[in-house]
């Protein structure tokens, strides 16, 4: 009897061999061949499980995203479930503290950057990135809404601040610029200078 592929898995091996090449020579270097090859499997599997390059990037980045918010989802239990817990659990979830946080930063930077360079060749580009951002953005302003904010806060002005502040505050541990304990801080600083306590 022929052998029964899991369709899932070998798509979750390509993805992850997208993110291997990713970490060691750069997203652009993650190619249908390089792909095969990494995943010592046959450029024509690697088309057939996703035809495009565009459709390969997509995949890695809901890949990806499916194990950080796995991560986010067991730091979220942890807390005591208050607006402001919440949003900083989610807030700190960009830092990379450890290798599989460290690879999903990274992963997030190349996929980022690759759809601020497509929107800027094409302005009728719809970077794959948009539906992350905008639930991110949904997400802080809900928690937002749900705490008790200091007096004359703009919900919505500084939902767009914190959706940069974490990207950002992870940006600088990758880099080297912050460490993780300085990165939570500056998150920490500004939660308490917007809830009441």
């Amino acid at each position: 009897m022929p052998k029964k592929v899991d369709h899932d898995a070998r798509r979750r091996e390509l993805t992850d061999a997208v993110c291997r090449i990713t970490l060691r020579a750069g997203l652009g270097s993650a190619t249908f061949r390089q792909v095969a090859a990494e995943a010592g499997v046959s450029v024509n599997q690697v088309q057939y499980y996703f035809g495009t390059k565009e459709g390969l990037l997509e995949a890695t980045q809901e890949h990806v995203g499916e194990r950080s918010i796995e991560r986010l989802m067991s730091w979220i239990e942890a807390t005591d479930g208050s607006a402001r817990a919440v949003l900083g659990a989610f807030l700190k979830s960009f830092v990379p503290v450890d290798e599989e946080s460290r690879m999903a930063m990274l992963m997030y930077v190349a996929l980022y950057t690759e759809g601020v360079v497509e929107a800027m060749g094409d302005p009728s580009a719809n970077p794959t990135r948009k539906t992350e951002v905008e639930m991110m953005y949904a997400t802080v302003l809900e928690q937002l809404q749900r705490g008790p904010l200091q007096k004359d806060v703009d919900a919505e002005a500084e939902a767009t601040l914190l959706t940069a502040l974490g990207p950002g505050v992870g940006l600088y541990v990758l880099d080297g610029t912050m460490t993780a304990e300085s990165a939570y801080a500056t998150v920490d600083h500004h939660l308490d200078r917007l809830f009441v306590t």
